[in-house]
């Protein structure tokens, strides 16, 4: 018969991990960039028909029909004349009028 000895636990303290760096939240405050449509597609082109006020609201619809959801993204260029050189900016522009 073997036998086994118990001894006493120590507590280790706990060890504080890193804060690691997340992804960049979404910006709030500025122009909705993107919209989400459910459509028809063939070799040539993208035919969006019902928009959807969310992106989960198109996955869920994807889901449901297994079809792809499109987003669609309005983007503007800017020229930046500050540092006396020309350096293109891209912007968000809101795309709902």
């Amino acid at each position: 018969m073997s036998t086994a000895t118990v001894s006493n636990l120590v507590e280790v303290p706990a060890v504080e991990k890193p804060s690691r760096r997340g992804r960049k939240p979404h910006e709030k405050e500025g122009p909705q960039v993107a919209r989400f449509f459910m459509g028809d597609a063939d070799d040539e082109s993208i035919s969006l028909q019902r928009e959807f006020k969310s992106e989960a609201e198109a996955q869920l619809e994807s889901l449901k029909l297994d079809r792809p959801y499109y987003t669609v993204e309005s983007w503007k260029a800017v020229a930046d004349l500050s540092n006396g050189s020309i350096a293109i900016e891209k912007r968000a522009v809101s795309s709902r009028t």
